[in-house]
């Protein structure tokens, strides 16, 4: 989508003219909104409720094909719907385009997967996602069901909110994300912090298939039973934790390295100093640069492979 296209847009939203149709490039935001309201219309039935009234509750930026431009990017909210992996829950998200975006081209995808208590806006509002769309490649972010107890825009409470089902609202993503016809499904990759990685640690084995590799930020993965069910994964997952987290320590990682993923060509990325702690990337932009270097040289030699491996 060509910047003339985004001033189109953006005067649209101004005006409140605002439709899906005007995204008439990314068929994906029509398919997606009709599911959505579909869903809706399903669960206004059972609840007695008009699906014209629980859409009036949402706000206008948070509505399917809404279109916020950045610095080098922009973002189009597209919500995850409708998927039996994660039992039909909504999920929220936003992909991040890069601003040369070419409709007809694919492009790699990075999944984020925020920490518990965080939402979309953990790994949008830092960077990353802009950042990484300056390089050529496309993000999703999204809110887990249930990820917190504070302006969650997808179903389930925050108490009813486990791994298990957590690890499925990856599940339902990772095969959201497959359908886009942006998509390079050969270069899908998840990209979580915390929590988020715990679960992504979680979730990896079973798309051994489907993903090209993990990202694991201050993976919260130190117990014996989420290690076991972790280790299924066997492809490569690139680890970074700061040696001053006192949340989730960083032993935690060298463990997962020299264990699950030894058997891979996996890294580990130990930063030091006094700034080097848990969710370092949120709040100290030097260090998340550094994070930032080694994830982008990670994610290149992966497409650079794959592509390799294409032509051959």
């Amino acid at each position: 989508m060509k910047r003339n296209t985004l001033k189109h847009i953006a005067a649209l939203l101004t005006a409140g003219l605002m439709s899906v149709t005007v995204l008439s490039p990314s068929v994906w935001a029509e398919d997606t909104q009709a599911t959505a309201g579909s869903a809706a219309a399903e669960d206004a039935e059972a609840t007695g409720e008009s699906a014209e009234s629980e859409e009036t509750e949402l706000a206008p930026e948070n509505q399917e094909g809404y279109v916020e431009e950045a610095d080098g990017c922009y973002y189009v909210v597209s919500w995850c719907t409708g998927r039996e992996e994660n039992d039909y829950r909504n999920i929220y998200g936003e992909f991040c385009f890069p601003e040369d975006y070419e409709e007809g081209e694919q492009y790699p995808v990075v999944i984020y997967c925020h920490q518990n208590m965080g939402s979309h806006k953990s790994f949008k509002n830092p960077g990353w996602l802009a950042d990484l769309a300056q390089e050529g490649y496309i993000g999703y972010c999204f809110d887990f069901c249930g990820g917190t107890t504070a302006n969650c825009l997808s179903d389930l409470d925050y108490e009813d909110s486990t791994d298990e089902t957590q690890v499925s609202d990856i599940n339902a993503v990772i095969e959201f994300v497959k359908e886009q016809t942006f998509c390079d499904t050969d270069n899908i990759y998840l990209l979580g912090g915390s929590r988020g990685g715990r679960d992504v640690a979680l979730a990896a084995p079973s798309h051994n298939d489907d993903i090209a590799a993990i990202i694991l930020l201050y993976g919260a993965v130190s117990d014996e039973e989420a290690l076991e069910q972790a280790s299924g994964y066997t492809g490569d997952a690139l680890l970074i934790h700061g040696i001053n987290d006192e949340s989730v320590p960083y032993t935690a990682s060298v463990d997962m390295l020299n264990t699950i993923y030894s058997e891979s060509n996996s890294e580990l990325l130990l930063l030091s100093g006094p700034n080097a702690v848990h969710s370092f990337d949120g709040v100290h932009p030097e260090l998340r640069a550094v994070a930032e270097s080694k994830v982008l040289n990670f994610l290149d030699r992966h497409v650079a492979a794959s592509e390799e491996s294409e032509e051959e």
